[in-house]
């Protein structure tokens, strides 16, 4: 079939992919110049299936609070009159209460075969993506270690490698960890790690191409499905590349049909899924991210680590570390530079390796999560014959991609899928 791939970001590619290795003809559009331009450009990196889980949880309702009232919060939300903001926002304070067993244990299922699928790419084309083993989850409280020693538990159930460490064994693994702050013990994953995601995307971009001829059409955004005429009509626009002395022309607007249309884009795609006869509840959360050159006395992490009381990642990316977190549901509109919203990246740095990084030159990012108010993704047919969704992986887009990509792959072939795929099925979102 030939099969159009909305968006370039860590879904879009990884799904191109594993569609072109199944002898599908494949073509991705996206709107930006280059792959892995918006949520994929600088994420904490972590592939681990033992960090995944629905943006609602028990508990979380209590912190979304604090940060109305604090500038230093990692939860970030300062009201606004966007209505769908609110609906979103509803449905997920109803669902912070609600039982996540179910929809935790699919997510990490998905995080396990996704890095299974990613393993067996990297070994294959021998890729070097500044990878790392293992992520150690720090416990600053007795609180916080009860909760996470629930967590471990299904973790174990689910093949997941999850060890309770004392305070001392967590700094025998990471030795750069600052002496003088409290910590209770920690919960190491050590089968999981770090990546850098952005250039695992622009290798198997290229992979992609020169090794299965997949198409990419940037600079291109699709504006509308037409699904009544058989076949998914795909309406995009295409900006005209501009050579120099030239004027600038009116973006070129163009009709294609295909066989099959995968929507793969982040919050950006509702109203190509609202054409699709689509009303999916996803919502951009933003987060931030730092990347600072590690100074040369050595003092950085090993791998990664997250503190769990702020769920803030400090990942080791080569020679550079990346501080990485922020929940922001209603965006602040203010310069970065300008915004709260960088202190608690900056506080936790300080307060795990105050020593590690060169502070002159940061790098800063804001990206958008698409989110849905709970459960795991969408991945699988859309109720248009011949359009499906691989979407609302929210903060674990990286973790998650390669194993989604796989099961959406398996279900267009119309093979039985390694893993169920009902929990990631749109039906619950219909009405």
């Amino acid at each position: 079939m030939h099969i159009a791939i909305m968006g370039a970001g860590i879904t879009g590619i990884t799904t191109a992919y594993e569609l072109a290795i199944d002898g599908h003809r494949v073509t991705v559009f996206d709107r930006n110049d280059m792959v892995a331009s918006e949520g994929s450009f600088a994420n904490a990196g972590l592939v681990s299936p033992g960090c995944v889980s629905p943006a609602a949880a028990p508990g979380l309702r209590r912190w979304l609070l604090r940060g109305l009232f604090t500038h230093e919060s990692a939860l970030r939300w300062r009201p606004n009159l966007n209505r769908s903001q609110w609906s979103w926002l509803r449905q997920w304070w109803q669902a912070c209460e609600a039982p996540q067993a179910e929809d935790v244990r699919a997510m990490v299922e998905l995080a396990r075969l996704s890095r299974e699928r990613l393993a067996g790419i990297t070994e294959r084309y021998r890729l070097d993506y500044e990878r790392s083993d293992g992520v150690l989850l720090l416990l600053r409280s007795g609180r916080e270690f009860a909760a996470t020693h629930r967590h471990m538990t299904m973790l174990g159930e689910l093949g997941v490698d999850a060890q309770e460490l004392t305070p001392e064994r967590c700094r025998e693994i990471e030795p750069s960890l600052r002496e003088k702050v409290r910590l209770a013990g920690g919960l190491l994953l050590a089968d999981d790690g770090v990546g850098n995601c952005r250039q695992f995307a622009q290798m198997l971009r290229d992979i992609a191409t020169e090794k299965y001829g997949v198409l990419f059409r940037f600079g291109t955004e699709v504006l509308a499905l037409d699904c009544t005429q058989g076949r998914p009509l795909v309406h995009f626009e295409q900006r005209a590349l501009r050579s120099p002395g030239t004027q600038d022309r009116l973006p070129e607007l163009r009709i294609e049909p295909y066989d099959a249309v995968v929507i793969c884009g982040g919050a950006s795609a509702k109203p190509v899924l609202r054409s699709a006869g689509l009303e999916l509840p996803i919502l951009p959360v933003y987060g931030y991210s730092v990347t600072l050159r590690l100074r040369t006395d050595g003092h950085a992490p090993r791998s990664a680590i997250v503190d769990a009381r702020t769920g803030i990642a400090i990942t080791r990316m080569g020679d550079r570390v990346r501080v990485t977190g922020g929940f922001e549901i209603f965006q602040d509109r203010q310069p970065l530079q300008q915004s709260g919203a960088l202190m608690p990246l900056y506080k936790a740095l300080h307060r795990w390796y105050p020593f590690a990084a060169d502070m002159s030159q940061p790098q800063i990012w804001k990206g958008a999560r698409p989110m849905l108010p709970h459960g795991p993704p969408v991945v699988g047919p859309a109720p248009s014959s011949g359009v499906w969704l691989n979407v609302g992986h929210g903060a674990h887009g990286w973790s998650l991609a390669c194993g989604s990509a796989r099961l959406l792959a398996d279900q267009i072939a119309g093979r039985e899928p390694s893993l169920n795929p009902q929990p990631f099925s749109v039906r619950p979102w219909l009405r």
